[in-house]
């Protein structure tokens, strides 16, 4: 099972690294990029640990550019070019994930990178969950000239916009308006109010009540006019 999640994590870092290396391949003095070497596993049925992993040999000076330290803290390499692109490579995977996403364990010889530890903020992943990683990675992260060739953003920025705020509905006029207009609906108030022609109705009636004579009235008159045109 071990072999089987470190072939998933450095599969999954080297996919993310594929568009990395397609980004810096636009830019002119980006130089060679970074590549995460593939890792197969292989199945043994015939031997007590069937399970194994194979990847390339790689020849020359390992290195490792990012890795956990004994107090569980990420330390990152800065001194040479290769450990400058693989802090760009943390930021960069860092920012395209939203912030959900951090390379904890970087190494390799020169550009080809292996070994990849991966922490993660989900919990529905199989990989390392540690959020303290991340609250260090943007502490301790600073940009360097490949961060700025690739064009990523601060850390402290990123941050700041991630971190949900409560709204102040009292100083918002806005939100002030959507409470107003949700508390007193137009159909609310029409429907309160009534209909015009009905009003109008009514005015109608009252006025030909209060214009009409009473009954007794007319057959008074219609009698005098009667006995007058006799006479």
């Amino acid at each position: 099972m071990l072999c089987k999640q470190e072939c998933k994590i450095q599969n999954l870092a080297r996919e993310y690294c594929k568009i990395f290396a397609a980004e810096a391949r636009a830019i002119e003095h980006f130089g060679p990029s970074l590549e995460v070497i593939p890792v197969y596993l292989i199945y043994r049925p015939a031997n007590t640990v069937p399970y194994a992993k194979v990847e390339a040999d790689l020849t020359g000076l390992y290195q490792k550019y990012s890795v956990l330290d004994h107090t569980g803290r990420i330390d990152m390499k800065t001194g040479s070019e290769v450990e400058r692109k693989c802090c760009a490579l943390q930021h960069w995977i860092h920012q395209w994930t939203n912030g959900n996403l951090l390379l904890t364990r970087l190494e390799g010889v020169d550009t080809k990178i292996t070994n990849v530890g991966i922490s993660v903020k989900s919990t529905g992943y199989v990989y390392l969950f540690c959020v303290v990683f991340f609250e260090q990675f943007v502490s301790q992260h600073q940009c360097n000239y490949f961060c700025g060739l690739l064009g990523l953003r601060s850390l402290k920025v990123m941050d700041s916009l991630l971190t949900p705020t409560k709204p102040k509905g009292s100083r918002s006029p806005l939100l002030q308006r959507k409470t107003t207009a949700g508390s007193a609906s137009p159909q609310n108030v029409r429907k309160a109010a009534g209909s015009p022609r009905i009003g109008v109705r009514k005015l109608q009636r009252k006025k030909c009540i209060r214009t009409a004579p009473p009954q007794d009235m007319i057959t008074h008159s219609n009698l005098s006019i009667n006995i007058h045109d006799k006479t």
